[in-house]
């Protein structure tokens, strides 16, 4: 209805001083069970207003399945119609109802209730309804009805947000991506390298060359003292949990070696997975000296990450290991003739293919990767994020557009992954004390939960549990 509409209902109410008159007897001297007698005096937010017919809209809300060569359908019931209030009324000055004083602060005062957010109404008949959006409302007002403003409300009752749930398998878009990231290396190792190649042996000594060279940083990570230690802080135990392997910090989210497990099996499991690496290394070397078939190339790389990453403690000695094998970066010096130039580009695109190789299983690594806390998980995605925009920015300038657009997805999958996961840890704070304390005392003094003492000590590393430094950093929940 329009406002011009609105005004012309004003003229049909008709002396409304007279007739306000009347309906404020009528509501003294109607009997309390009677239409008359249990109207309510209408508001919303607090400002009242007089009525003059409602309307409501209510029912449920079906769908219709109708079905062919039959006459009838199936309705099915999507639960209530959300209840819909119209209500026509006016307001007057000084009304003798319900006061309200000048028309013109009434219509104020309604205006900043109906565009403030959700009120309470107080309907005629339905009485009392909280938390009542207004949709719509419109005020008339004419020169023949000056002291009276004609309104009109379209209300409806809100009700509690329905959260979608939607996750995505983070893990599987990574792996995804990671497989898409070594379709890519190859194919755009073949396109840099394939002429180069045909330069003779010189240009193939030199892929054998960086090959060694990328299998050699391996190795230094494989041979590292610290990887020796965290892999005896998965036994079971008192002796491990000095240790501090797996992921640093949160106990509960590094792994552990079966009960029945010994530093002996330990020492076996280590060896065997050594010797896996060696294989894997002797077989790329193997591969680099024929570079030709870049699918073998690349599939030996695969593996050598993968052999790589399980001798291990857990996934953030996996991922140290593997950052160092993405950062590589061949030495050697070329001359500008024919041969030198295709060694150079040979060597060049040799790097890229190892380096991709390691990215793609760093991100697969990340997957299952627990965070420790909200602020681990943003270190964790500014040094993967950082390393992948060193790559993005190389595969951009060489031109390897099949590398840069699975880099650019890795990168995407690797943000939304750790976000997800980050979303729901507690972020660390900084902890003082007057003195040294136990780490069994402190535990239950931050959390009121003593069996975290091994949380704590795992993740400030102090000299002894008795002695924990009096600042620290530690979960703030």
């Amino acid at each position: 209805m329009s406002v011009a509409s609105l005004t012309n209902l004003a003229g049909s109410i008709g002396g409304v001083a007279s007739a306000t008159s009347q309906l404020a007897s009528l509501l003294t001297g109607a009997s309390a069970n009677s239409w008359w007698g249990s109207l309510r005096q209408a508001s919303y937010g607090g400002v009242p207003f007089a009525v003059v017919s409602t309307s409501t809209r209510f029912g449920t809300r079906n769908a219709v399945h109708e079905y062919p060569f039959r006459d009838d359908a199936w309705i099915e019931t999507l639960g209530k119609l959300p209840r819909r209030f119209q209500i026509f009324g006016f307001l007057i000055e000084n009304s003798r109802v319900y006061g309200g004083g000048a028309v013109i602060v009434q219509r104020d005062r309604l205006v900043d209730v109906c565009e403030g957010g959700n009120q309470t109404l107080v309907h005629p008949t339905f009485g009392r309804i909280d938390n009542v959006a207004c949709l719509d409302a419109e005020a008339g007002e004419s020169v023949e009805h000056g002291r009276v403003i004609v309104v009109r409300f379209t209300f409806m009752r809100n009700g509690v947000q329905s959260q979608t749930s939607s996750t995505t398998d983070t893990k599987s878009l990574l792996d995804e991506v990671a497989d898409d990231l070594g379709v890519g290396a190859e194919l755009d190792f073949v396109k840099s390298a394939a002429s180069a190649i045909e330069e003779g042996a010189a240009v193939v000594q030199t892929a054998v060359g960086v090959a060694v060279s990328w299998v050699q940083l391996g190795v230094s990570v494989v041979n590292d003292v610290r990887r020796f230690a965290n892999t005896a802080s998965t036994l079971v135990g008192n002796f491990g949990r000095f240790f501090g392997a797996g992921n640093s910090g949160y106990s509960g989210s590094n792994q552990t070696a079966s009960s029945s497990t010994t530093a002996a099996d330990l020492l076996n499991n280590d060896a065997t997975a050594r010797a896996a690496v060696s294989q894997a290394s002797t077989a790329l070397q193997k591969a680099a000296a024929n570079p030709s078939d870049a699918a073998s190339l690349n599939t030996a790389a695969q593996a050598y990450v993968v052999a790589l990453a399980a001798t291990m403690s857990g996934p953030s000695d996996a991922i140290r290991s593997l950052i160092n094998l993405s950062s590589f970066t061949p030495t050697g010096t070329f001359t500008d003739s024919a041969i030198g130039t295709a060694m150079s580009t040979t060597s060049t695109a040799t790097s890229a293919l190892l380096r991709r190789a390691a990215i793609a299983q760093l991100a697969q690594t990340v997957a299952i990767y627990q965070p420790s806390s909200y602020d681990d998980a943003v270190s964790m995605m500014s040094t993967v994020t950082s390393l992948l925009d060193d790559e993005i920015e190389i595969a951009g300038d060489a031109s390897d557009d099949n590398s840069y657009t699975a880099l650019r997805s890795m990168r995407s999958a690797v943000v939304a992954d750790l976000q997800a996961r980050a979303a729901d840890l507690a972020s660390l704070a900084t902890m003082s004390f007057g003195t040294t304390l136990p780490a069994l005392v402190l535990a239950h003094r931050i959390y009121g939960d003593a069996s975290r003492a091994d949380q704590l000590v795992q993740q400030i590393a102090p000299v002894h549990p008795l002695f924990m430094p009096s600042t620290f950093q530690a979960l703030a929940e």
